[in-house]
């Protein structure tokens, strides 16, 4: 049996293992293990990982949105500020628990852990 997408798993906040348990407890908070199949999700070390990425697409996304209103319909400031604003929270909030749940099923499945200092060569 394959095992199921991290693509998959990360986008639907479940287990990276089983693909059935949920992997959150709340918003962001990453629950202590899979009710269905066992795992430990005391590996998981994505902390903000995910916000740089999210940052260049949603900005893109956002600038890209504040000029094209700003320069088609002629209006003031206000107007691009008005539309691009509710439109970058409501991509963060949705985006965000999808990235992180990405990295973190990426993480189990590449076996990614830290290394610490042991590991470096002296």
């Amino acid at each position: 049996m394959l095992p199921p997408s991290p693509w998959k798993t990360g986008y639907r906040g479940r287990c990276p293992r089983c693909g059935e348990g949920k992997l959150y407890s709340s918003f962001l908070k990453v629950a202590d293990g899979c009710t269905y199949c066992g795992l430990k999700y005391d590996f998981e070390n994505a902390g903000d990982g995910a916000v740089p990425f999210l940052i260049l697409i949603i900005g893109g996304i956002g600038v890209g949105l504040g000029a094209w209103v700003l320069l088609a319909f002629d209006t003031g400031v206000l107007a691009p500020i008005l539309v691009t604003v509710p439109v970058v929270i409501l991509l963060t909030l949705f985006l965000l628990p999808k990235a992180k749940g990405l990295l973190i099923a990426l993480q189990y499945v590449n076996a990614a852990g830290d290394t610490g200092t042991d590991a470096i060569d002296e």
